[in-house]
């Protein structure tokens, strides 16, 4: 896949406006990050800072049979949710502590990884991003979902980030900027995402391990 920006169908992204839950943005999003990971039966991939673990649970399938689906958080009580919403789903994921400094994977361990809304909080991205290269396979894919500072978000600014991002959110060219500069290549930018709304404008960028 050569590197280019694409904009979802404007369709896509009325439903995602106009209905607004998540269930019907994850749905939107099931097939781009399918896509943009490269899954299949036998993958391993990891969802890093995975939240309530609706992303992992809802691509888990997409690897099976074989594959391992892999999702870290920091909250204990974050964590014992994920299982028992796997549990309830049917759906095997492994369910790990998340390390502020990485992944907390070991090397070359992973097919795919992406972080949701994850990104713009790492105090330290270097570290982060050099782990995030240290834990794909050669070939592996990387995806990172998240949005540009906008006025109304500056109120919520995540303390010790770094001074560039320019409030709440980081742009996609700076986004871009500092993966190429750890060797990461960059794939595509899908520009906006399904969860995009008139105040988190989310667009997706895909990065491969070359």
């Amino acid at each position: 896949m050569n590197r280019r920006t694409r904009m979802i169908g404007l369709t896509t992204v009325a439903v995602a406006l106009t209905f607004g839950c998540a269930g019907n943005t994850l749905e939107a999003e099931r097939p781009l990050f399918a896509e943009l990971l490269a899954l299949a039966p036998g993958s391993v991939v990891a969802d890093i800072g995975a939240g309530n673990g609706a992303y992992a649970i809802a691509l888990a399938p997409l690897v099976a049979p074989g594959g391992r689906m892999i999702a870290t958080e920091l909250e204990a009580e974050q964590r014992e949710a994920i299982l028992a919403a796997a549990a309830e789903a049917g759906v095997p994921v492994e369910v790990r502590p998340a390390d502020l400094g990485g992944t907390g994977l070991p090397p070359e361990s992973c097919d795919a990884i992406f972080l949701r809304d994850v990104y713009h909080h790492l105090t330290d991205p270097k570290s982060f991003v050099a782990s995030l290269y240290e834990t794909l396979r050669p070939g592996g894919r990387l995806v990172l979902v998240d949005f540009p500072p906008a006025w109304l978000l500056a109120f919520a600014t995540p303390e010790g980030i770094p001074g560039d991002r320019g409030g709440h959110g980081i742009s996609p060219d700076l986004m871009i900027e500092e993966l190429e500069a750890a060797g990461f290549r960059t794939l595509e930018t899908i520009d906006p995402w399904p969860s995009a709304n008139f105040v988190t404008k989310t667009y997706a960028v895909a990065f491969e391990r070359p």
